[in-house]
């Protein structure tokens, strides 16, 4: 919905799931069930064409559960979500028994998709936002990158509990989350760089590293736009992050053939000084 685009808006119902994991809701519920009811609300939230309760109950609770129990929970976080304006509940169910989050709903995943789609439509050619369009339409593009990396806190579903949201193995959701995220940021260091702004070009990278932390080409777009501020100290600092987050990678602990012939490129004296 547009609402859920404003700028500063707020809706009765919020779930952030790009950094840490928290659904804001306008009920309580005790503490010993919000790890499960969020976790609930979470799958909801990335299955927005609804989900059958024997579905949900499969995926929060993957070893088995019985319908009483799941059923109990279901009430409790209906409860805890609450009604909208005029009294429909904010988990809903559908003619075909599926559940659904209601349309006062707001994720920040689902928005920053939104904003993503908002800033492509700019790019289209004939927009004014192409390599021969108008400052205005690159504008238009630049602000809706920015929006929806402003709703980047951290890493995906950050601070979920040990041995929770086991679906996520095999639902593919949390590679598609960072690549999109990455792909933004690189857009906006990409539509910055070019108009002579590296320090914001370097916001740009930073911000989709706060979620997509092992994304080489990020850390690439950092370091280039370092290097184009002509502040030596900031390149420095920057390789210096760069080889400090290397032995960090699960995947590859050790520095990407193409960053480090960059920073060969940028800054031939850097093996001396980490030396």
């Amino acid at each position: 919905p547009a609402e859920h685009l404003v700028p500063g808006s707020a809706m009765p119902v919020e779930i952030t799931m790009l950094g840490p994991v928290a659904v804001h809701a306008p009920g309580v519920i005790e503490p010993e069930r919000l790890a499960v009811a969020t976790e609930m609300v979470v799958y909801l939230a990335t299955h927005p064409g609804g989900v059958h309760p024997n579905v949900l109950g499969a995926a929060v609770w993957p070893r088995g559960v019985t319908r009483e129990v799941r059923d109990a929970m279901l009430a409790h976080v209906r409860d805890w979500l609450g009604a909208d304006d005029i009294g429909r509940p904010h988990l809903g169910t559908d003619a075909s028994s599926r559940l659904r989050l209601g349309s006062q709903v707001r994720v920040d995943w689902q928005v920053f998709c939104a904003l993503a789609g908002r800033a492509a439509q700019a790019a289209l050619p004939g927009s004014g936002a192409g390599p021969s369009g108008s400052s205005g339409g690159r504008a238009e593009e630049a602000a809706a990158l920015v929006q929806a990396l402003s709703l980047v806190s951290g890493p995906f579903l950050d601070g979920t509990e040990p041995g929770r949201y086991a679906w996520l193995a095999s639902d593919g959701l949390e590679h598609e989350v960072q690549a999109r995220v990455a792909d933004a940021a690189h857009r906006l260091w990409e539509l910055l760089l070019a108009d002579g702004d590296p320090h914001g070009a370097m916001d740009a990278a930073r911000a989709g590293l706060r979620l997509a932390f092992g994304d080489e080409l990020l850390w690439r777009d950092l370091l280039s736009a370092a290097h184009a501020t002509g502040q030596e100290h900031l390149l420095r600092a920057v390789v210096g992050e760069v080889c400090a987050r290397t032995p960090l990678d699960e995947v590859l602990p050790r520095m990407a053939p193409q960053t480090e012939a960059l920073i060969d490129e940028l800054l031939p004296s850097w093996r001396s000084s980490v030396a």
